[in-house]
């Protein structure tokens, strides 16, 4: 089996798609709907994007930085620097916007060594200023000894100020983790909501296993969540912070008292390794995808298994029910979205990216970040650069093309504000801003 990069696959690769959405028979129209508004630079790529719930402010991770702006100006409020020699790969706003979660990674020695940071935006800290006069010092003190063996153009083309600075900041993360200013660990990932609704609590994993919720104002710990045999990929709290649920390798999804961190249920079903979850907007229910291509709904009181759709060509990574909870919404590997009727049981929608033609496309063809807004729009992307869009109460699509995101982030790499008016996405070097109609 021949093996391709991804840069080769975006060069080559010709969009189409074998099914479309329609309702009645009747094929989607695409009169416009969503409109680009700005679309403004930044230093560096941009690996994931996310909105403030009022949709005033956007994040950018860029690199080891996070950049803050507003989005009715594009005006950048903030750079926050706390993640050096770290990539920041996740972010989530707090719900009422003045706290940012950042989760970032660096390999180091075969090693992945992550960290979570909780930002304050109404005093964000930049790095302090004693690690620049540190630096300044270390400089100077190494001088002496380097020019007798270093001419002078030796030692101002060695450029070594900003180098001990980023040494000096990955040492001060050091210091931050010891004194509990920064988590080590990840965020919950596949379009996990990292933060409770009340915004009190906040989720992360300090390993594979387990899951630990903290005190949001002093980052302190409240309880773990302990009792998965395999890697968790989701975790979330339920609406109204009732229960927490994670899904896991294990092919469990396993429901917790958010009060004690008791484990609840254990709800079984999956043959292989389940990913992504989600809860329905009243909270009484709970879906799962997994590796075995099939979605599954459960009760979150009783544990009864509901319902299991099928007709998937791969995994399922990313889920979202209806703002009404009558329908739910399934992205998978296999390039296909399907939405389902929870009153039938019926699947009311099929649409799938032709890759029949060219069997390798399928590792570049995922459908991930699908998203409801609270005006019954969905949202998705896949991971050869495309943003769709789908208004089912006028049988309306939409679809924009993106630059090719390198080794980009494919779960947060749009987002949509909470009211459905605004979309942004990541473009490589740029970040764009749409309107919704």
């Amino acid at each position: 089996m021949t093996c391709i990069s991804s840069t080769d696959f975006s060069a080559s690769w010709k969009h189409s798609l074998s099914a479309d959405f329609q309702q009645n028979g009747v094929a989607a129209g695409s009169e416009p709907w969503v409109s680009e508004v700005t679309k403004f630079a930044v230093n560096g790529e941009t690996r994931v994007v996310v909105l403030s719930a009022d949709g005033s402010t956007l994040a950018a991770g860029v690199g080891d930085e996070i950049h803050v702006y507003d989005t009715a100006t594009s005006q950048l409020l903030h750079t926050l620097h706390g993640h050096a020699g770290h990539t920041v790969e996740n972010l989530e706003f707090h719900p009422r916007g003045r706290r940012l979660a950042a989760g970032s990674t660096r390999h180091s020695s075969r090693t992945l060594e992550a960290l979570v940071r909780v930002w304050d935006l109404d005093t964000p800290s930049q790095s302090p200023d004693y690690l620049d006069d540190a630096a300044r010092e270390a400089v100077t003190a190494a001088s002496s000894i380097l020019l007798q063996r270093w001419s002078t153009e030796d030692l101002e083309s060695a450029d070594l100020q900003p180098q001990i600075a980023q040494i000096l900041s990955v040492a001060q993360a050091a210091v931050d983790v010891r004194n509990g200013r920064v988590l080590p660990g990840n965020l919950p990932s596949f379009g996990a909501r990292v933060f409770s609704h009340d915004g009190r609590s906040l989720l992360y994993l300090p390993d594979r296993q387990n899951v630990t919720v903290v005190d949001v104002a002093t980052l302190t710990e409240r309880f773990q969540l302990s009792g998965h045999t395999d890697a968790i990929m989701w975790a979330e709290t339920s609406p109204g912070d009732k229960v927490v649920a994670t899904s896991s390798w294990d092919r469990t999804v396993r429901i917790w008292s958010m009060e004690s961190g008791e484990s609840l249920r254990v709800l079984k079903g999956a043959a292989n390794q389940s990913w992504a979850g989600a809860f329905s907007p009243d909270g009484e229910l709970i879906a799962a995808g997994s590796g075995d291509r099939k979605v599954r709904i459960w009760g979150v009181d009783t544990g009864e298994l509901l319902y299991t759709f099928s007709g998937f060509g791969d995994w399922i990574r990313s889920l979202a029910f209806s703002p009404d909870g009558l329908q739910l919404a399934a992205g998978s590997a296999d390039g296909s979205l399907r939405m389902f009727d929870l009153k039938s049981g019926d699947c009311a929608q099929s649409w799938q990216i032709d890759a029949k033609k060219d069997r390798s496309a399928r590792s570049f063809l995922e459908i991930v970040g699908v998203q409801y807004t609270s005006r019954g729009d969905l949202f998705f992307c896949s991971s050869d650069g495309r943003v769709f869009g789908y208004r089912p109460s006028q049988n309306l699509k939409w679809e924009f093309l993106r630059p090719h995101l390198v080794n980009g982030v494919w779960f947060k790499t749009f987002a949509v504000s909470k009211d459905g008016s605004k979309l942004i996405s990541a473009l490589c070097s740029n970040v764009g801003i749409w309107k919704i109609d």
